[in-house]
């Protein structure tokens, strides 16, 4: 670490080149870097101050509670955002601007609720710690304006582990970090110049990133397919692994487990018997399948287990919504996902949103034709890592069709919330008109590629980043500008 002579001298450098850049004019904004863990000690601009023109002996020491324990003047109200900050994530230095792209952009998105902006497929996104390529996304934090900066503060933390090393506060600017002043000042001027960009989009594009909100919300019911993971990942990726992996699955009663080592005695009991059950529905779906029998499906004249597979197979490439088979790909997914061969790609805006509506105390739950097991391997081996500790309800079609109303009605009761406090969000017309019959809240994922573009009579929202979610009882922050 550089010594304190060092770190002022460093840090009136950075201020003076942001103030040049014009992203604190005036008074505006605060800086900081760490001059010591133990204890924590930052260094600050002091407040109310022109920033560009502080000179190093200016600065003052602040102290993990934030007082000031070295020098004259007074520290910012923010003070304890950056140690919320530095604490959370180990940073180095916080630099906290005003331009006008981050607070027109923030102003837009959050100043109503909490929510995220999206900046995606540029090539500077490469300039992020963390980034390798430009064909990504990343989900910036946008939080609503708040007086009490404790409560701020606090609202932030459960966001920054996963935040782009950026947070944005409604109408208020960005706030930027790294593990050094250095990375602290790249990753600030990075996500300037994509709020730049993002900001001159929408000059060209001005409906864009105009919140949905939903009030009197207990739970987000999710479908996943279209909704929370592209289509093309479960007909070009899922089925077709199922279909050429289906053999593997009966050498599984050999004792056998997932990875190919030997499983424990009571697994393999449970996966004998888990097999022969789906076995026995397949055979006895077969028996009234007159489709298949046309086709050539059938169980004469060879091996049980061959034509099991054959059936199988038929089964995926027509995308039957059959219970034993959602069942079989969801073993052979296992196997696929426990080996490294499957990882889920969700849509880049899911992960942050997810994560948002969890801290902020919703229920969130799923709701897929795919099995519970299956929707489990799904979330727990995602783009964005282990999401199963968010969701507290999963839901298959053993609870009923997705486009019956009944079944809604059972997924509430097994929820205990009233209907109308469940947002449901799908892809598909008819099962939101399911749902809404049931008196659900609703929904349409307007994703591209999806099957389905018309939402029918509800709705709809691009990205889950745009959706802002009150409950009966959630505190609504006011707006308020700070000097």
């Amino acid at each position: 670490m550089a010594s304190e002579a060092e770190s002022r001298q460093q840090l009136s450098h950075t201020l003076a080149e942001i103030h040049r850049r014009g992203w604190c004019d005036g008074t505006g904004g605060n800086f900081s870097s760490v001059l010591q863990r133990q204890p924590l000690l930052l260094l600050m601009a002091p407040s109310g101050v022109p920033k560009g023109l502080v000179q190093p002996e200016q600065f003052i020491v602040v102290d993990e509670a934030a007082g000031v324990v070295g020098g004259e003047g007074r520290a910012s109200a923010e003070t304890l955002l950056h140690l919320a900050i530095v604490e959370t994530t180990g940073a180095g230095a916080v630099l906290h601007t005003h331009s006008q792209a981050a607070t027109l952009l923030s102003q837009r998105v959050g100043r109503d609720g909490a929510a995220e902006l999206l900046l995606e497929d540029l090539e500077m996104l490469k300039g992020l710690s963390g980034v390798d390529t430009h064909a990504t996304a990343v989900a910036v934090p946008v939080l609503p304006n708040d007086q009490n900066l404790s409560r701020l503060s606090e609202s932030a933390r459960p966001l920054l582990h996963e935040a782009p090393h950026g947070l944005l506060i409604a109408g208020h600017g960005l706030y930027a970090w790294g593990q050094d002043l250095a990375e602290a000042q790249r990753h600030l001027e990075i996500l300037e110049f994509l709020l730049e960009q993002r900001w001159r989009q929408l000059l060209l594009e001005p409906k864009q990133l105009v919140p949905v909100q939903r009030a009197g919300i207990s739970c987000v019911l999710l479908d996943i397919e279209g909704t929370t993971c592209p289509v093309e990942f479960v007909s070009s990726v899922l089925f077709p692994y199922a279909a050429a992996n289906v053999e593997n699955i009966w050498q599984r009663p050999d004792g056998k487990a997932h990875d190919g080592t030997e499983g424990s005695a009571q697994g393999r009991s449970h996966d004998r018997e888990k097999l022969r059950v789906i076995e026995e529905a397949l055979e006895e779906e077969w028996q009234s399948d007159s489709e298949a029998r046309q086709a050539g499906i059938s169980f004469a004249d060879q091996p049980r287990e061959q034509a099991l597979i054959a059936y199988v197979r038929w089964l995926i490439q027509h995308d039957r919504k059959l219970t034993a088979l959602k069942d079989l790909q969801g073993l052979i997914w296992e196997q696929g996902y426990s080996s490294g061969e499957l990882t889920a790609p969700l849509f880049a805006d899911v992960p942050a949103a997810l994560r948002r509506w969890h801290g902020q105390g919703f229920k969130l739950a799923v709701y897929s034709s795919g099995s519970v097991p299956a929707q489990q391997l799904l979330y727990g081996h995602s783009s964005a890592g282990d999401l199963r500790p968010l969701f507290s309800g999963w839901f298959d079609t053993r609870i009923g069709s997705k486009q019956a109303a009944q079944s809604y009605d059972a997924i509430v009761a097994a929820l205990q919330c009233l209907p109308s406090e469940v947002l449901f969000i799908s892809d598909a017309a008819a099962e939101l008109q399911a749902a809404a019959a049931a008196g659900l809240q609703t929904l349409f994922s307007d994703r591209p590629g999806n099957p389905e573009q018309t939402p029918a009579g509800s709705a709809a929202v691009k990205q889950l980043s745009q959706l802002q979610l009150t409950g009966k009882r959630s505190p609504q922050n006011k707006p308020w500008e700070r000097s």
